[in-house]
Formats: structure tokens, C-alpha cells, sequence
């Protein structure tokens, strides 16, 4: 089993507490190690990564969860308490126009990126073009 650098160490520190004091006890390592870490872009980004990857999972999470909760929703719609059905109904169409709006900037976005790369393709066949 391979030895756990102090970097490791920072890094899955930096990721289970609330700031660098913490994150320095919790390691053992001085909050000026850590700062110097932190300087690093190479640490930097491992930190970023690991980071994003945690989001990731817990967005993972809460979609497995979401069928539960829309459930949830759709029983308190009918059970006789008006304050839980008007909050259960706004929840319900509020994220679906929120879902709505998301896949119309995920088109724009395609659209964006397909241009984008059609004028990158023509910019490199007009230089080959030039060269000969």
C-alpha cells in the first residue's frame, strides 16, 4: 500500500472542513503548508477536481432521490392541508419551468459551440489554403 503524501493529506483535509485551520489540524500540517499548497496549480487543480467530483456525486444523489420527492409532491397536492398543496404545486411548477428553461440554454449552448467549431474549421482550411 503506497504511502499517503502530505499533499494527499491536505487535499482530502481541505475537502472535509469548513477552513484552512481545521484543514491544518486535521492533517497535521501547518495553515502556512497549506497556503503554499494552495499556491500551487498544479494542487490547485487536483483540489478543484476532487472538489467537483464530490459536487458531482451529490447531485448524483439528490437526482436518485428526486423521484422520491416528486412523490412526496404529488401526495401533499391532495391531502387536505391548502398550505402544503399551494407549496407542493408552486415546488412542482417552478422546477419544471426552471427544467424548461435549462434545456433551452443547453440547445443555445450546442448551437453556440456547433458555429463556433464550423468557423474553426473554415478558418484552418482557409490558412492551409494560404500556405500552398
Amino acid at each position: 500500500m503506497p504511502k499517503t503524501t502530505n499533499k494527499e493529506k491536505a487535499l482530502t483535509a481541505l475537502l472535509e472542513s469548513s477552513s484552512i485551520a481545521d484543514a491544518a489540524k486535521r492533517c497535521r500540517l501547518s495553515q502556512e503548508t497549506l497556503y503554499r499548497y494552495l499556491r500551487d496549480k498544479e494542487f490547485v487543480s487536483d483540489y478543484r477536481n476532487a472538489r467537483r467530483q464530490l459536487v458531482e456525486n451529490s447531485i448524483t444523489q439528490l437526482q436518485q432521490a428526486s423521484g422520491e420527492a416528486v412523490e412526496a409532491l404529488r401526495r401533499n397536492l391532495s391531502c387536505a392541508n391548502p398550505q402544503a398543496e399551494i407549496r407542493s404545486a408552486q415546488i412542482i411548477l417552478d422546477n419544471a419551468l426552471k427544467g424548461v428553461e435549462l434545456v433551452d440554454i443547453l440547445e443555445r449552448l450546442e448551437t453556440v459551440e456547433n458555429e463556433y467549431q464550423k468557423q474553426i474549421d473554415e478558418d484552418g482550411k482557409q490558412n492551409n489554403r494560404k500556405r500552398f
